[in-house]
């Protein structure tokens, strides 16, 4: 490759950096102004920098409570697809059984089907189950809507898998689930550390079955905590991007905990 090519290829990439990087400076921007000079001179650092909107989105508004609850709701849905995607992605890869390719067929049904033709549905369900204002009601239907795509991607992990590692183990020994856990989990640690931050990350942001859900101001999430802060009669600017930089922030700390694994995780099986 020509020095040429190298500097165009570094140009065309500052300028994709620089498109998706604008957004967030302008919402740190208007995180940190007041309502009287958020317009005055916008794409200008404000100084001394102002946190009252971080403090009052955070203590006012009750952006904490809907903070935690988020937090809970998203590990939960992100250890149950944990518990279960792994283990359904091994057999459908590893084990021969009979109506494996129907059944998996039927997993990847599941991915073609959007959450909102299915929200009437579901509410009567959990309206029967006695599950609607609760967190239980949102955390089982996120996990039962994250799973097709887990298991889709947990079987192309173990997929890569050498058999014959796990045929040793056995001839050894070991059951199973032991060899599942000691010789098939450390090998596919990329892949799921990349599952675990998608499915949190999908968790996280959504908004509708919240929205539909839970009823209590005290039960509801950040996605749908946030929309209060736009008013019938006005928008507290500051307000929502203060609350935006803070719903964004536990995804960026965990993508830079993960970054290594993820890229590994989305690369597995990519080169033979």
């Amino acid at each position: 490759m020509t020095n040429f090519n190298k500097h165009m290829r570094t140009m065309v990439l500052a300028l994709f950096a620089l498109y998706a990087l604008a957004p967030v400076y302008l919402v740190v921007l208007a995180s940190m102004r007041s309502e009287s000079d958020l317009f005055d001179g916008p794409l200008s650092l404000p100084w001394p920098i102002n946190t009252a909107n971080f403090h009052r989105v955070w203590s006012e508004s009750g952006f904490a409570t809907f903070f935690f609850n988020s937090l809970k709701i998203s590990v939960s849905v992100t250890v149950l697809v944990l518990l279960t995607a792994p283990l359904a992605g091994y057999a459908f890869a590893k084990m021969r059984f009979r109506g494996r390719e129907p059944l998996f067929a039927l997993f990847l049904a599941g991915l073609v089907v959007p959450a909102p033709s299915v929200i009437v549905a579901l509410y009567g369900n959990l309206q029967w189950l006695g599950l609607i204002d609760s967190h239980l009601g949102v955390i089982l239907p996120q996990t039962a809507l994250l799973l097709p795509f887990a298991v889709f991607m947990m079987r192309t992990v173990m997929q890569e898998v050498p058999d014959e590692l796990i045929e040793a183990a056995t001839m050894d020994g070991a059951k199973p689930l032991y060899a599942f856990l000691t010789v098939v989990v450390p090998l596919a640690r990329p892949g799921l550390m990349s599952m675990t931050l998608i499915v949190f990350l999908f968790s996280w942001q959504e908004y509708l079955l919240p929205l539909v859900v839970l009823q209590t101001e005290t039960l509801k999430t950040i996605t749908v905590g946030a929309a209060s802060l736009q008013g019938r009669y006005g928008v507290d600017y500051g307000g929502i991007a203060a609350a935006g930089l803070i719903a964004f922030a536990p995804l960026v700390v965990l993508f830079l905990l993960m970054q290594r694994s993820f890229v590994r995780g989305l690369t597995a099986g990519a080169v033979k």
